[in-house]
């Protein structure tokens, strides 16, 4: 397939590939496969290395009737878990190189270069640049390169967005070692927000990705990602805790979750749900106790980030910014009621994409990621070509 952009996100729970293209400015999704993965990777830490590395070769080459699609994974965008995440911002300028004072696709590689190796936190390695404008001499600004136009020198405005050395290198590393070439890497925070930036959301809010073992938390300014803050507790903290109070399997206890989530409905009688090991039967209302206890600890738990990334910017009226939720975690049927006197009566969103074949909230940061990689295309490809991510200091 021409003109079609390749995904890859490891999470906690699942390999993701997803194949997808932008024509006329509309997402068109071509494949989604989600592979099920256990024991492997743990809240952005590889913890078994040569299992990854088997589980990709299960999904490389994709072998699929259903999509009838047939082929290798040679290049793919991964994504990058927002573990250790951190965002800098700064401007470069370099003189236009031509004769004729026309900015050329070197002009941008020469600026990223020059990003590129400015100073970094001795244990970070660069991931991604993230360019917010262009502006030439004239004064005009543009938010894609412009190429083409006329100027004696261009200034960049950048966010640079950098992850621990560890997470880099190992991810990096099993990848390769899996048959896949990276081209780009991305962080999931961002890409999710790439895909969000296009709906009708607010440009001011917290982006809450529940996953199944962790939940990022992330403030989003002016449709932009700041920052990005992690934690241990996702949908199989909720599965667990039913398991160990229902004595029951894990099958049982996630299926009882979905199936049921918070069931507020009045009954004209009562039926057990499920019955324990040791024959004792489970009500309705023993799930909700459990999963509202679940949850209650999730809101404590979001407070803190949101209380930090708020003070770290400046943003005084922080509970009036709209939470939104993305992520498997946070399709759990009643949690929107649930949530929204918990943060204080604010605007509670739980945002499922509108994308044929990937109505799937865990999908968001692969479908932003084709959205960031259509509208770079070319541009990306030859700076990741041309600089070799460092982490020295000056």
């Amino acid at each position: 397939m021409k003109n079609v952009t390749t995904v890859v996100e490891i999470s906690n729970s699942f390999i993701k590939v997803v194949i997808g293209s932008v024509q006329n400015k509309k997402l068109l999704v071509h494949y989604v496969n989600k592979t099920p993965i256990r024991n492997l990777v743990e809240n952005g830490t590889i913890i078994d290395k040569e299992g990854l590395i088997e589980a990709l070769g299960k999904v490389n080459p994709i072998d699929d009737d259903r999509f009838d699609i047939h082929q290798l994974i040679d290049d793919a965008v991964v994504i990058y878990p927002p573990y250790g995440l951190e965002i800098y911002s700064t401007s470069q300028i370099t003189s236009v190189i031509s004769r004729e004072r026309i900015v050329e696709n070197q002009d941008i590689i020469n600026l990223y270069s020059i990003v590129s190796n400015k100073k970094l936190p001795i244990n970070n390695d660069l991931i991604d640049i993230i360019p917010e404008t262009f502006k030439l001499d004239s004064g005009e600004i543009y938010d894609v390169p412009p190429i083409g136009k006329s100027s004696r020198d261009i200034t960049v405005k950048v966010d640079v967005h950098t992850v621990p050395k560890k997470l880099n290198s190992e991810f990096a590393s099993t990848i390769s070692r899996g048959g896949i070439n990276i081209s780009h890497k991305v962080a999931s925070s961002f890409a999710s927000n790439c895909l969000l930036s296009t709906m009708n959301l607010p440009k001011n809010y917290f982006l809450v990705d529940v996953g199944s073992n962790s939940t990022s938390i992330s403030l989003i300014g002016n449709h932009r990602l700041l920052a990005t803050r992690s934690f241990s507790w996702g949908g199989n903290s909720i599965t667990e805790r039913i398991m160990e109070c229902f004595n029951i399997n894990e099958k049982e206890a996630e299926r009882l979750k979905c199936l049921y989530g918070i069931d507020k409905r009045k009954m004209n009688f009562l039926y057990p749900l499920a019955k324990s090991a040791d024959g004792k039967e489970k009500y309705r209302e023993d799930l909700n106790q459990i999963i509202t206890e679940c949850l209650d600890r999730f809101v404590n738990l979001c407070q803190v980030p949101i209380e930090q990334l708020a003070s770290k910017y400046g943003v005084e009226n922080y509970n009036s910014f709209p939470i939104v939720f993305i992520g498997g975690g946070s399709k759990l049927k009643g949690m929107s009621e649930y949530l929204k006197p918990k943060f204080n009566n604010v605007d509670i969103k739980l945002v499922t994409p509108e994308i044929i074949g990937a109505r799937d909230s865990s999908l968001c940061a692969c479908l932003g990621a084709i959205l960031f990689h259509n509208r770079h295309k070319g541009v990306v490809e030859d700076i990741n070509t041309a600089v070799t991510p460092v982490s020295r200091e000056d």
